[in-house]
């Protein structure tokens, strides 16, 4: 895989931060296409945090196996 190639990744069992007052419906997982190259836990709950608005407590995180063919 190169250094820029997208990796996938497999989000689960995502806890949310928030209110019973300002409960937003929320995804309880997702898979999301990283384009970073290399990442971290803490750097996908910060961006998971940021795009949803809404702090991320806890969550497990799988790297996908790059289905993308050569051509």
């Amino acid at each position: 895989m190169k250094k820029n190639d997208p990796i996938f990744l497999e989000i689960t069992d995502i806890v949310w931060d928030q209110s019973k007052e300002n409960e937003k419906e929320l995804p309880k997982e997702l898979d999301l296409k990283w384009n970073g190259g290399v990442w971290n836990d803490m750097q996908v709950s910060d961006w998971l945090s940021e795009y949803f608005k809404v702090k991320v407590n806890s969550l497990n995180i799988k790297e996908l196996d790059n289905k993308a063919g050569s051509g």
